[in-house]
């Protein structure tokens, strides 16, 4: 949450060096639980599973190229290779791996249509044209035959041939068995060079294009297109019934893009917004109008800042973040800020839903006991309804140690949302233990997390997000991590490393923070979808601090990013 940019940056004086290797995409962290990838080599294809492609000839992996270009959907030149292994296990090397998914259904035979997703990016393995000794690359999905393969098995072998639709075959270029050797496509031979064991691998998380793209929202009038944040709250009031209410923090409208597509060097333009989502399966922004509020009635200020400051605008921030449906209303945890430099207050917000139109009525501001008028322990971790509806659990955080928080809970009457109980290790009191910290939850061995820390509920599980420290300039470790708890009081399991950020800006792994667990989006395949931001360039180090180039500035750096999680991985 911003609230945690906020703290690390008030000890930037403590810091003495954070840095990394920028072509390291497997770091570990002694104190996260780890799994090793089950591998079986010579294994055949499914219909969706996760793999490790290796090059009969080279003995090398197929892997999209580790730099700045991994992220991102490619032209020429492309950046599929082959590299030694970079390590195993979940949440390791996610360029190095890869999910066949089947087109279809049925037996699977030579003619079997495949698209083949990296885990990494989430983009998928294309054929750029029909010229044998092309290199390939890696583009978001679409519906044209580059993208699809077929998986023909090498008689009487355990290995395979991979052929596009244009009929050219998977090949390391010249037979090289360097790391870093172009992947190509060329005229099907019987050379080794066009033959690749395909190793079945433990389900991996992997990125989301489709939820990552849903963010590049275009220059349509009265929207916002680039924000932190990105909170989800499902809705069931009446029509609203299916629809998804996103809340974003710090945004640009769309009047601040260019007509190319990227923004000028300007300041953001509200300090929050909220985007209307239709269903969980309609992913196309120009289905999600931004919601207006009369919160800024008669102030000059634009509607689509949907919560007021509450000084003047500009001067006190209002941050919301966590939120529930209650009735007809929406309930948003709000921390707040005089002058973005430091905490003023926490409050919660009672925002009244429309459902006949985008236009919302009042955003009302309640100040609950024990959380109002103290910012030592802020109510910006979860907010989570009761599946019985009566009672609303919020998490709490109060820093110990620079990236280091101890995590506590409290709760209110879902009718009754300006009088908070809070746990203190063995009952509820009307105001938290901020000394003693009794309420502490156990994660792991014991009561400490990341600055970055979100909880939620899924599958009738607690489900606890953490990230490494992504503030500064390349962070090294760079993962997500996840707990899982039986009840709202834990314990939570030892947190275990999923998937690693290779977002690059400018050259280095871009600013990363707010995870986010969103167990509504349910997408037929048993996955989870979690969501962090960027914010363009981690601090300090060998990383600049311009974030504009020629009067052009990339929104897709300041937007909301998706990751799916296989629950078998979790334990949901």
């Amino acid at each position: 949450m911003k609230t945690k940019l906020l703290a690390c940056t008030l000890v930037l004086g403590l810091i003495v060096a954070i840095s990394c290797n920028k072509n390291e995409l497997n770091p570990g962290q002694s104190t996260v639980v780890g799994l090793k990838t089950k591998v079986r080599s010579g294994s055949p294809p499914a219909s969706y599973a996760a793999f490790q492609l290796t090059n009969i000839f080279s003995g090398k992996l197929l892997e999209v190229r580790g730099d700045s270009t991994l992220m991102r959907a490619q032209n020429a030149p492309g950046n599929v290779q082959q590299y030694a292994s970079a390590g195993s296990g979940l949440g390791i090397a996610g360029n190095q791996k890869w999910y066949l998914i089947q087109q279809g259904t049925g037996a699977i035979t030579s003619t079997t249509p495949f698209k083949i997703m990296n885990v990494a990016s989430g983009l998928f393995l294309e054929a750029p044209n029909g010229t044998s000794g092309t290199t390939l690359w890696v583009d978001h999905a679409n519906s044209f035959p580059s993208q699809i393969w077929n998986i023909q098995q090498v008689s009487g072998q355990t290995y395979y041939v991979i052929k596009n639709s244009n009929g050219l075959v998977l090949t390391d270029h010249a037979g090289s068995t360097a790391n870093g050797a172009p992947i190509t496509e060329e005229t099907a031979g019987s050379s080794t060079t066009q033959y690749w064991d395909l190793s079945s691998i433990t389900a991996e998380a992997y990125r989301d294009d489709v939820v990552v793209t849903f963010f590049h929202r275009g220059a349509v009038a009265n929207t916002t297109v680039a924000f932190d944040q990105g909170n989800s709250i499902p809705l069931t009031n009446g029509a609203n019934n299916g629809k998804i209410l996103w809340i974003t923090q710090d945004a640009y409208a769309s009047s601040q893009l260019q007509s190319n597509g990227q923004l000028f060097c300007q300041f953001f333009s509200y300090h929050n917004s909220g985007l209307l989502q239709p269903s969980i399966t309609n992913w196309a922004s120009a289905s999600t109008p931004n919601i207006t509020t009369t919160s800024n009635s008669g102030t000059g200020i634009s509607l689509l800042e949907i919560v007021k400051s509450p000084g003047a605008h500009n001067s006190t921030y209002t941050w919301p973040g966590a939120g529930v449906e209650v009735g007809s209303n929406v309930l948003l945890n709000a921390y707040e800020s005089a002058n973005g430099s430091k905490p003023a207050n926490q409050v919660l917000y009672r925002i009244a839903e429309s459902t006949s139109s985008t236009a919302w009525g009042s955003a009302t501001r309640l100040t609950p006991n024990g959380m109002s008028g103290q910012t030592k322990m802020l109510f910006t971790v979860g907010m989570i309804k009761k599946p019985a509806g009566d009672t609303v659990y919020i998490y709490g955080a109060q820093s110990t140690f620079f990236n280091a928080n101890t995590i506590t809970l409290a709760r209110f009457a879902a009718n009754n949302p300006s009088v908070w109980s809070y746990w203190r290790g063995h009952s509820w009191a009307s105001t938290p233990d901020t000394t003693s910290l009794s309420g502490a939850i156990t994660v792991g061995s014991g009561t400490s997390t990341q600055a970055n820390v979100m909880v939620s509920y899924v599958n009738g599980k607690y489900v606890m997000m953490q990230l490494d420290l992504g503030y500064f300039c390349d962070p090294t470790p760079h993962g997500i991590y996840i707990s899982t708890a039986t009840s709202p009081f834990g314990p939570f399991s030892t947190p275990k490393l999923v998937y690693t950020i290779n977002d690059w800006y400018n050259g280095h792994l871009a600013k990363y923070y707010t995870p986010i667990v969103h167990g509504e989006f349910v997408n037929g395949l048993n996955e989870l979808l979690v969501t962090y931001c960027l914010n363009y360039n981690g601090q300090g180090g060998s990383c600049s601090t311009t974030t504009c180039f020629s009067n052009n500035q990339d929104p897709n750096y300041y937007q909301v990013k998706g990751v799916r999680i296989p629950y078998s991985i979790i334990g949901l």
